[in-house]
């Protein structure tokens, strides 16, 4: 994909139309960035950090992940098209920064996992990781943990409140890392479910080939620290008032 950098990513983020803040609209946000591996659910996305990216630029990444859903969420709020939703989303990330590589979406052969579908995601994952990385994954440990985890997990409940999309769902995967430069870097799978029925607990949905169609996009995604330093401040304003409601840890 082209990189549409926006003139003035300040005033691109500005002018966003955003859904209105929840209830816990005066609320901090509660999660606080280690410099250790880690990983927290960002509304419709897993993100991963290794502990090659510092703190603060993570939680920069987390606000600008943010943004990018909440501006998808309110283009289709009417409609419920999740591929209007990825354009909208991937247009955010672009104009505030990003330069993505192509992400072209595709039939997905998912195992038919009576087992649930987060079961199916972890060889995907894995092959997206590379085997190093999905050695230390904590996303892949945390699926491969799921079934013995509290449902009503604080992450869980953002990820499937956000993940839903009438009767189907769409969400992230991300994987953070530096290159060489110092600079993130990130691995990303993005799926999307059109299923005959609503799904109300998306990772430990049952599926069969008959009754869903899974499809998947991957690509890698990469911004210099001075583009994701640029609109840090207005970002982080601008979503503020979403992150209690949107950003938890996972626990392992």
């Amino acid at each position: 994909m082209p990189d549409l950098v926006h003139p003035s990513a300040v005033g691109y983020v500005l002018a966003l139309d955003l859904p209105v803040a929840g209830p816990s609209f005066e609320a901090a946000s509660t999660v606080s960035f280690s410099a250790k591996p880690e990983a927290v659910a960002v509304g419709s996305q897993l993100v991963e950090f290794t502990d090659g990216i510092a703190p603060e630029t993570r939680s920069a990444i987390a606000d600008g992940v943010l943004l990018a859903q909440l501006a998808a969420n309110k283009a289709v709020a009417q409609t419920g098209d999740v591929f209007r939703w990825y354009d909208k989303y991937v247009e955010v990330l672009q104009n505030i920064g990003w330069q993505l590589r192509e992400v072209d979406f595709q039939s997905q052969s998912l195992s038919e996992s009576q087992a649930g579908l987060h079961k199916a995601l972890i060889p995907v994952i894995a092959a997206m990781l590379g085997p190093q990385a999905a050695a230390a994954s904590i996303v892949l440990e945390t699926l491969k943990g799921l079934d013995e985890m509290e449902p009503d997990s604080p992450w869980l409940t953002v990820f499937d409140k956000s993940s839903r999309q009438g009767q189907g769902a769409k969400f992230q995967v991300s994987h953070v890392d530096a290159n060489a430069s110092g600079e993130p870097e990130v691995a990303l799978a993005c799926f999307s479910i059109d299923a005959r029925q609503t799904i109300t607990q998306v990772l430990f949905f049952k599926f069969t080939a008959q009754d869903a169609q899974v499809k998947k996009a991957s690509g890698k995604m990469a911004i210099s620290l001075d583009r994701l330093r640029a609109a840090e401040n207005v970002i982080a304003n601008r979503v503020g008032p979403f992150v209690a409601d949107y950003v938890a840890k996972l626990d392992i």
